[in-house]
This record gives structure tokens, sequence and C-alpha cells, in this order.
């Protein structure tokens, strides 16, 4: 069965965070990945996403960042 979700700026960011694979947040980003959570969101959504995932406080790796994002993109819902 797929979900579908708006998923907040906040389980991006605590999912990048989160040193345990098992945490919450990670799992909700996993399922995105494994196309069992479908994200829906809308271009301001996104653009949320990009401006917080590449703040300079959360040094996030922009390859990690970019692909998340295209991930959103790719198995998403506009």
């Amino acid at each position: 069965m797929k979900i579908f979700a708006v998923i907040d700026t906040n389980i991006l960011v605590s999912a990048l965070l989160s040193p345990k694979n098992d945490s919450a947040t990670v799992q909700v980003m996993e399922n995105v990945l494994q196309k069992k959570i479908i994200p829906v969101y809308s271009e301001e959504i996104f653009a949320e996403y990009q401006n917080v995932l590449h703040k300079k406080k959360f040094n996030f790796s922009a390859e990690i960042v970019d692909y998340l994002l295209d991930a959103i993109k790719s198995f998403g819902i506009l």
C-alpha cells in the first residue's frame, strides 16, 4: 500500500541529522526512497526544502541534499 504525505521540512532536517538509522525520520525518508511513501508538495514547499537544507548552519553535504531533493521530485507529486 502506498501512502501519500506532505513531508514537513523538519522531518528532512531531522533525518539528515540523525545518527540512528532506525529513527522515525530516517524511516520516513527510507520509505520515500523505496516508493512506499509518495511525497506530495507544492513549488513553495519544495523551495523551502531547498532553502533550509542548503543553509550553512546545517553543513549538509550538497550531494546528499541534492540526492534527497531529486528523489522527492522524482517520486513525489507536485
